[in-house]
């Protein structure tokens, strides 16, 4: 799948001439925002407040949907398949510049079938568990060395980054354990808190309060710099591993040939809603790091992260079997 910067966003103007002369009034009835994953998580509580915020600047409904499934394909496929009109938009997470690479036979084309609107915020993955035995990263290391493939990790699904994260953490330390995907964020916490997984790599948001409560313990964060919320909390790199300092997003989506001034329309949208400081200060709350940018720099982010994952993908030859 070659990354080309052709094939990203393409909009030809003879497919949107039959909406063309609705884009001055949208939206003009209720938007679908299509959440891939349950209700709970830290995707569904920022689509819930973009929903609120956008619902608001528009003068329309927007509605959150989630359709969760297949890590989150089954919601990334209805969007691509949804008429391009502007009324059904993704919230999208980063697994979706890195599951053409596990996944080859997906039923959509993530460069051909969706138009990138707006990175909204990007977020890190943390190490966290309540197994009294792990004090540490090195602990847990220790003991998955001891007792290989009796541990077990859990993550918000198959083929997400958090899962590749941990892959990539397990081959570089030798160690083997137990991957348990879960439908998203919040049936994992409910699990880990009850002891039936061993830890997890997810996002920081969704274990933030029992973090604090200290009924979780976090020992590393991914990405290049600590978590102003767990400020005590290392990066993996600065425990000595590499290849986990790639920050996750989420971002909103159009179906391919949405006609570009509905997408414009869109952007300014997005763009007037994050800047707002009542919407960055969510954001912040919620452990995640607003983004407002000119709409090429994400198309490049997509782009780059595609190449990333590529590379990670294969040189670990990570597979879903």
């Amino acid at each position: 799948m070659p990354l080309s910067r052709r094939r990203f966003a393409a909009l030809p103007l003879a497919a949107c001439l039959p909406l063309a002369g609705r884009a001055s009034g949208y939206p003009d009835k209720a938007v679908r925002l299509v959440m891939p994953f349950p209700a709970g998580g830290m995707g569904d509580i920022l689509a819930r407040h973009l929903a609120t915020d956008l619902a608001r600047l528009w003068g329309q409904p927007v509605v959150v949907d989630n359709r969760a499934g297949a890590s989150g394909m089954i919601g990334n496929e209805y969007v691509a398949r949804a008429a391009p009109d502007g009324t059904t938009l993704l919230l999208g997470i980063s697994q979706l510049a890195l599951a053409p690479w596990l996944y080859p036979k997906m039923a959509y084309d993530v460069e051909k079938d969706f138009v990138p609107l707006a990175r909204v915020a990007d977020a890190v993955s943390v190490f966290v568990t309540n197994d009294a035995r792990i004090a540490s990263v090195k602990d847990y290391v220790a003991l998955a060395k001891a007792n290989p493939d009796k541990l077990s990790y859990g993550t918000y699904g198959a083929g997400t980054s958090a899962h590749i994260f941990a892959e990539i953490f397990n081959r570089a330390n030798g160690i083997r354990t137990v991957h348990v995907p879960y439908k998203g964020a919040a049936p994992l916490i409910n699990d880990l808190l009850a002891g039936h997984v061993t830890l997890s790599f997810t996002d920081l948001a969704s274990p933030l309060p029992h973090i604090l409560s200290g009924r979780l313990k976090a020992y590393a964060v991914t990405g290049t710099r600590r978590a102003p919320l767990l400020p005590d909390v290392p990066t993996f790199s600065e425990l000595g591993h590499a290849g986990l300092d790639v920050p996750g997003w989420y971002a909103l989506f159009a179906p391919a040939k949405t006609p570009p001034e509905v997408v414009r329309r869109i952007r300014e949208g997005v763009a007037q809603v994050l800047q707002a400081p009542e919407m960055q200060a969510r954001l912040t709350q919620l452990g995640l790091l607003p983004v407002v940018e000119p709409p090429a720099a994400f198309e490049q982010r997509l782009r780059d992260d595609m190449g990333y994952w590529k590379k990670a993908i294969a040189e670990n030859n990570i597979r879903l079997d």
